[in-house]
């Protein structure tokens, strides 16, 4: 009887198997490519993929991913790969749960979002993810925020939490920290055409628009600085107004310590030394 029992068994373990293997060969990837493609894209989102296979558990790898909304959080994301993983409580609950986790930037992510449904992907609910080893300089969504073109790397974690619809009443988080990388200025500052830094540290919070700054920390060869303030957002980034304020110092031959205030915009940011 036991032998027989164990028979059974693995037999039971085997066909699972063999169903798993065909299901994975004969997944029809192309097919869902484009289903998944047409089912999330909107006036305002966008998701283009190269190709897509299943993943173990419950999950879709893509390859290659680009997405971008047109919200005025302008959204813009490239992957090397994307690592989705549905949770089976998913059929029991309201909204969808997905488990993220892949490659972008020349390093490496993972978190999870929380969905209205998988037909409406944005704005999500909520969402987390850490990120560590991200080059600044490939990151889009960086640059636009900046204006200009920030080198290093970075490290952290970001948050978010929307009110359903996509707009300035979502909140969110970040935490980051960078290191070995420069920063341009829009002019020259004694003699300096750029702030270098060997590493660095940021928090904020964004809520209803206006993204607080409660330190923006930098420690370089020539300059260490620390500031803190507000941000309130505009729908182009560039244009969102700047109150900062705080401690610099200056290291070298125009060794000085000073505080400083930045208004004006990300585009055009006027700075005052005292």
């Amino acid at each position: 009887m036991n032998i027989l029992n164990k028979k059974v068994l693995l037999f039971t373990i085997y066909g699972i198997f063999i169903t798993i293997v065909f299901l994975y060969l004969l997944f029809p990837s192309a097919l869902v490519k484009n289903r998944l493609e047409n089912a999330v894209n909107s006036p305002d989102f966008i998701l283009k993929m190269e190709s897509l296979r299943p993943a173990l558990p419950f999950g879709l790898k893509l390859k290659n991913v680009a997405a971008s909304s047109a919200s005025f959080t302008n959204i813009s994301f490239q992957g090397d790969l994307l690592d989705l993983q549905f949770h089976p409580w998913n059929i029991l609950q309201k909204h969808t749960y997905i488990g993220l986790g892949g490659k972008a930037y020349g390093g490496n992510f993972d978190g999870h979002v929380n969905l209205t449904s998988t037909s409406k992907i944005y704005p999500p609910r909520e969402g987390k993810l850490n990120f560590k080893n991200i080059d600044l300089s490939k990151c889009t969504l960086i640059k636009s925020f900046l204006a200009k073109e920030i080198t290093g790397k970075g490290s952290g974690t970001w948050t978010y939490i929307s009110n359903g619809e996509a707009g300035k009443s979502s909140s969110g988080t970040i935490a980051l920290s960078l290191t070995g990388g420069a920063y341009p200025l829009i002019e020259q500052f004694l003699g300096l055409t750029r702030i270098e830094f060997d590493r660095g540290e940021i928090k904020a919070q964004l809520r209803d628009g206006i993204l607080r700054v409660e330190k923006l920390q930098i420690f370089g060869p020539q300059i260490n600085c620390l500031l803190r303030g507000e941000i309130i957002i505009a729908d182009d980034f560039k244009e969102s107004q700047l109150n900062l304020n705080g401690k610099m110092e200056i290291s070298g031959k125009n060794k000085a310590n000073m505080n400083v205030t930045i208004s004006g915009t990300l585009a055009d940011p006027i700075s005052r030394y005292i």
